[in-house]
């Protein structure tokens, strides 16, 4: 008589039902099956939503960062949680997507269109994580370990994916744990991160070895326990302790910095409708940095982009006589616009030569130009008695355009004024943020970089990225010190920074000056005031890993804020804000800090936080992203042994499932 035909057995560590207490195993296709009426889909709803819930409030502003070490356990629960494989991996993703659409809101009115994408597209990484990590749960792999592994590799990626968008790591939630924060300068953010989802992952074999059906026997369920537990543990207790000795150090490896003095606007920005003029921003900046006159600053550092276009030293120079037609109208075009056609060549120049140097207008009135600007920064430079730092979109002639509408590019720069009317600069954003301030394919697909630019609205102007340029040098009084100036969304990047700290393996400044302009990012109700939103104290928390990291204090102009201070423990040591009533406000907020380096500087805008710079080099100064680029590969090895598996055992049908319950 023929046998009859058995089941295959779906994994390695599944049995039949029968052999589950014989052999003291653990069924692979259920850990967790509901023992109650509600439906296993809606387990799985409702873990991955309460995941994304309290994940969402341990990142600034909210600042609960507890929660993130639990946080992405009911979401991994959701993956066991019996409902089948496609509703499983469906509310995984699902949660990324709420995740993401929540916590960028602040795009929504810049672009619909980038808004969508960026949620789409970023809440891919939650449904990659999800099917490795419901396979490793599935047989048994420990969560303490796997975890951690999926979840920083996702997090490396997601630097690099579409140019990058390296926001709401787990590390940031800690940035508050000084102690713990401290382990960037060896594994950068990456090591912090590692840890919190470690703890995640051991939670999550704590309880699938306690609430598991069938139940593992006594001896397993405590083996899991204790090793999850040990291995977790021995990690807090060594970061803690690396910790606490890195910042023992920071009284023995620190000196006094220069006095800088930072000032904060609050100008918004919107796509639609006029903003503040040129005019305005301008006096409004030079009214603020008056208030250091006599202070004795050695430097002042206005946020990006406050400057009048083309200020930088080419367009100071330019002489429009000698322009070629074909320059000459193209310079005009991104200057005026349509109205170039208005004009012959010759009234052309002439229109240019007022541009740069100023021309009366009828009423009395005068058109202030480009030179004029430069010279009254020059002589508030004068003023202060030291250099001034600002940010500004420079205009450049382009050695190689593709047409004649190519011909000058703008790049957004930092430029350093210092008593002479020719600025000096020497960089350039470098990393700019894509379908924003460039719409990639330029050169290498033209035909595609112009059908994408009509996604794009015309306002917002297309920049050229810059390439690395040498510090700024600051010397004062027989001392000097070498400052180099990541702009806005580039100084997220660990690389970026990383890569403008160091020079032939030698570490080559001292401060790291970060020039922003968060007026992107703000929010309006009705004819209501201007409000900062979340966004603002997500940028800012970004400097503390980048100060830890390379060892370099960071100093922050950003107009609408938050501006600030940070040592080089990743400590912020001081901000721009408003107190009334009791209420803090940072953003939004007209103001100027001192930071003053001097140990016998008179602060009469108050007492501030020194600027202390650090003699110390990084672990991660000199190796970069090694323990992220190992992470990745043990995360590709595992997604392959696992897929291997699957594809030799097979997935469980829900006949079998059934029967394993």
């Amino acid at each position: 008589m023929a046998r009859p035909n058995r089941p295959r057995r779906p994994g390695r560590d599944s049995t039949a039902p029968g052999d589950a207490p014989a052999r003291g195993q653990q069924a692979a296709a259920v850990s967790l099956q509901p023992r109650h009426a509600v439906r296993p889909r809606l387990v799985a709803a409702v873990l991955s939503l309460l995941g994304t819930a309290m994940l969402s409030v341990s990142f600034a502003p909210f600042d609960a960062w507890f929660l993130a070490y639990v946080a992405l356990v009911p979401w991994m629960l959701a993956l066991d949680s019996g409902a089948s494989r496609r509703w499983e991996l469906l509310w995984a993703w699902l949660a990324g997507v709420a995740f993401w659409a929540i916590n960028l809101y602040w795009l929504w009115w810049i672009t619909v269109v980038g808004y969508a994408a960026a949620t789409v597209c970023l809440s891919g990484f939650w449904f990659v994580a999800a099917i490795v990590l419901r396979a490793a749960l599935r047989r048994r792999w420990p969560m303490w370990l796997t975890l951690p592994v999926v979840w920083v590799a996702l997090e490396y990626g997601r630097a690099y994916f579409l140019s990058g968008f390296p926001w709401f790591y787990l590390a940031h939630s800690q940035y508050r744990q000084v102690p713990l924060v401290q382990i960037a300068d060896l594994t950068g953010q990456y090591g912090l991160s590692f840890f919190v989802a470690m703890v995640n992952g051991a939670i999550v074999d704590i309880l699938v070895a306690l609430l598991a059906a069938p139940r593992p026997s006594r001896r397993r369920r405590a083996k899991r326990i204790v090793v999850a537990a040990v291995f977790t543990g021995a990690t807090c207790g060594g970061l803690l302790g690396y910790g606490h000795w890195r910042l023992a150090e920071f009284e023995r490896t620190t000196s006094p910095g220069p006095v800088v003095g930072i000032v904060q606007q609050a100008f918004p920005i919107s796509l639609h409708g006029a903003g503040a003029t040129t005019e305005k921003i301008l006096a409004e900046h030079v009214a603020a940095s008056e208030r250091f006159i006599g202070v004795g600053c050695d430097l002042v550092i206005w946020p990006e982009t406050m400057l009048p276009a083309g200020m930088n030293a080419e367009m100071q120079r330019l002489d429009p006589r000698q322009l070629p037609p074909a320059d000459l109208r193209a310079l005009g075009r991104r200057l005026l616009g349509p109205r170039v056609d208005e004009f012959a060549d010759e009234q052309l120049r002439n229109v240019l030569g007022d541009w740069l140097n100023g021309v009366e207008l009828s009423g009395g009135k005068r058109w202030v130009g480009i030179r004029e600007y430069a010279e009254t920064i020059c002589e508030l430079s004068r003023r202060l008695g030291c250099p001034l730092l600002a940010g500004g979109s420079s205009i450049h002639q382009n050695p190689a355009p593709l047409d004649d509408r190519d011909r000058w590019v703008t790049r957004n720069s930092a430029l350093w004024f210092q008593g002479e009317p020719i600025p000096d600069d020497r960089y350039a954003k470098m990393h700019l943020v894509p379908f924003s301030e460039y719409v990639p394919f330029k050169q290498s697909l033209p035909a595609l970089h112009r059908a994408l630019r009509a996604f794009v609205p015309e306002v917002m102007e297309q920049l050229e990225p810059g390439r690395r340029g040498a510090p700024f040098d600051l010397a004062r009084d027989g001392r000097s010190w070498r400052i180099a100036t990541p702009i806005c969304y580039e100084g997220t990047f660990a690389r970026v920074c990383r890569d403008l700290v160091m020079r032939d393996g030698r570490k080559n400044v001292e401060i790291l000056a970060n020039l922003s302009n968060d007026g992107w990012f703000v929010s309006r109700l009705g004819e209501g005031p201007y409000r900062g939103t979340t966004e603002q104290a997500q940028h800012l928390v970004q400097y503390c890993f980048r100060a830890v990291e390379t060892r370099v204090p960071v100093v922050r102009a950003v107009n609408t804020g938050i501006s600030a201070s940070i040592d080089s423990a990743g400590r912020i040591r001081g901000r721009v804000e408003l107190t009334l009533d009791g209420y803090t406000k940072r953003t939004m907020v007209n103001g100027t800090l001192l930071l003053a380096g001097e140990a016998d500087a008179q602060y009469p805008l108050g007492t501030a936080p020194q600027i202390l710079v650090d003699g110390r080099v990084s672990v991660y100064s000199l190796v970069g992203d090694v323990f992220a680029v190992a992470l990745s590969v043990a995360a590709v090895a595992m997604a392959t042994v696992l897929g291997r598996r699957k594809q030799r055992d097979g997935e469980p049908t829900r006949e079998q499932q059934k029967d394993i319950a």
